[in-house]
């Protein structure tokens, strides 16, 4: 069974995405988008093999 390797920087683009969605809805984009820049980049860290 092969598995499908995600491109590089794809988990890091899902937490900047999230980060602005939700910044967007609570009209606090200003906290949220480096949320998600974080979030983003803990993904992308913690899925290296």
């Amino acid at each position: 069974m092969n598995s499908i390797k995600s491109k590089k920087g794809i988990r890091l683009a899902i937490g900047i995405f999230s980060g602005v969605l939700v910044g967007l809805l609570t009209s606090n984009i200003a906290l949220w988008l480096p949320i998600g820049i974080a979030i983003g980049a803990a993904l992308e860290y913690s899925k290296k093999s």
